[in-house]
């Protein structure tokens, strides 16, 4: 009975599902992972905080170290995924995914716990990275929009997922926050050993040590110069750190221009669609990233809910986004992104307006549940459709060069959200009140207090939904696709 349950099991491996399958499933599962951990961790920290005996100020490095490494390294892992093989590196991302998720759970103490999230971070910039050339190699640009949109439910439902799990979680222990990665990596991982497979051979190229030296210190130092003034305002220290970085990127640039194999090939950008798609993504991630963080601030800030309460009034416009998501996906591989994305940008800034208007210190809660649909139909138009723009204007053979810089702006934009949203707080808050606040802290404000807040909160979202403007000007003149050709 045992060998033949064996022999039904190495057929399944062997030829039970198709490539394609695979390749959706398992990347699906690992921007799941990936997606659970951007909100299961917040909710866990002031948990953390307590069980470790450390404070918000060294317990918020949990996020911002893994945040530090997605943005110094993507468009990197993006030229070794190109050389290497991308299903292979995906693999691997997986592994050490899993094996940073272990170590974290098993921390003793807060400099461990940071130090593993900085080993699970760099297999989430294996993930995050790989995981559109995954699915451009198996995909053809016709049918690209739809796949991206079901990976856009993973995003939306390890979000929610996330939430649930960390207020149930940490009442158990904070550990298993992170030991739930391990039962769904036992999971996926023989999958994609046994049947994910790379279907384009990999270029045989040097690698650019200098190039990747160069672009990664200035990364670091612009990601860096980023969360400082996020703690400190804008000094001289930040203003140096910004200015180095400004010089390391002209000196890549140089550097790139003279070499053989560079790291980023330039001339990707020679493409209107590609360039303008890229440019977007940016634009989009600089104005919308912290509106979640802003929105945590204003629940439990000013409404006194706690941080798993405050989550809840989120779920809607998750839930939504991962039900639109694959049909705006399969509406841009029928008319391209252009329509569908830059209305999805639109769908976003109404949402923006409203929140400005309505958000006060009483309004009903129901609004902000309501307004939160505006955004998740508006993020799921944009994602599958302008993801699926970019991979669709780059070569095959830079799928991850292109996936890794769509990654790389991503997450730039990322920390710039933050530093725009708290600069604009604090002028009305300070910006540690802000931070514990966040954090889930314990901290009453005033009436007065309050409406200085809200007055901040309501600038907050008057300077995205301009930076977001910019992102549709993007969209809308990046010019009209043609999905049925192959690349």
């Amino acid at each position: 009975m045992f060998s033949g349950f064996q022999d039904r099991m190495h057929k399944f491996f062997k030829d039970g599902i198709s490539a394609k399958t695979v390749a959706l499933g398992v990347v699906l599962i690992g921007v799941l992972m990936a997606a659970i951990d951007t909100t299961i961790v917040i909710l866990a920290l002031p948990t953390i905080d307590l069980k470790l005996g450390t404070s918000p100020l060294a317990s918020i490095w949990v996020i911002l170290a893994y945040i530090l490494v997605l943005a110094a390294f993507s468009s990197q892992v993006g030229k070794l995924g190109d050389m290497l093989g991308r299903a292979r590196l995906y693999k691997y991302g997986l592994a050490v995914f899993i094996l940073g998720s272990a170590l974290c759970g098993l921390s003793p103490n807060i400099d461990l716990l940071i130090g593993s999230r900085i080993l699970q971070a760099f297999g989430g910039v294996l993930i995050g990275t790989i995981s559109s050339a995954v699915i451009a190699d198996h995909f053809e640009p016709r049918e690209r929009g739809r796949a991206f949109g079901y990976t856009a439910i993973g995003w939306n439902f390890g979000a929610i997922l996330g939430i649930f799990l960390g207020g149930f979680l940490t009442t158990i222990d904070w550990r298993w926050i992170f030991f739930i990665n391990l039962p769904i990596g036992a999971v996926v991982i023989p999958v994609a050993v046994y049947k994910l497979r790379d279907v384009v051979k990999p270029k045989k190229e040097r690698f650019d040590l200098i190039g990747v030296s160069v672009l990664s210190i200035g990364l670091l130092v612009l990601t860096l110069a980023a969360v400082f003034s996020m703690f400190d305002g804008l000094g001289i220290r930040e203003i140096a750190m910004f200015a180095v970085s400004f010089v390391l990127f002209a000196v890549f640039i140089l550097v790139e221009r003279k070499s053989r194999f560079p790291t980023i090939d330039f001339s990707l950008f020679k493409k209107r669609i590609f360039s303008f798609s890229i440019l977007a993504s940016m634009f989009q991630g600089i104005a919308s990233f912290a509106i979640l963080f802003i929105l945590i601030l204003y629940l439990q800030g000013i409404r006194g809910l706690n941080p798993f309460v405050s989550s809840l009034y989120l779920l809607p416009g998750y839930a939504l986004g991962g039900i639109v998501a694959p049909l705006m996906g399969r509406l841009s591989d029928r008319i391209g992104a252009r329509i569908p994305a830059t209305m999805g940008l639109l769908f976003i800034i109404s949402a923006y307006v409203l929140y400005s208007v309505f958000l006060g210190i009483s309004t009903p809660l129901y609004y902000i549940a309501l307004i939160t649909m505006l955004t998740g139909i508006g993020s799921a138009m944009f994602y599958p459709a302008n993801t699926s723009a970019i991979m669709a204007n780059a070569p095959k053979d830079k799928y991850s060069m292109a996936s890794g810089l769509n990654r790389m702006l991503g997450n730039i934009g990322m920390v710039l959200s933050f530093v725009i949203a708290l600069t604009v707080i604090s002028a009305a808050i300070p910006r540690n009140t802000a931070f514990a606040i966040f954090m889930g802290s314990s901290i009453s404000l005033t009436s007065a207090q309050s409406g200085l807040f809200l007055k901040g909160i309501h600038s907050v979202f008057i300077s995205s939904m301009i930076i977001i403007a910019f992102a549709a000007i993007m969209s809308i003149i990046r010019g009209k696709e043609n999905r049925i050709a192959v690349d």
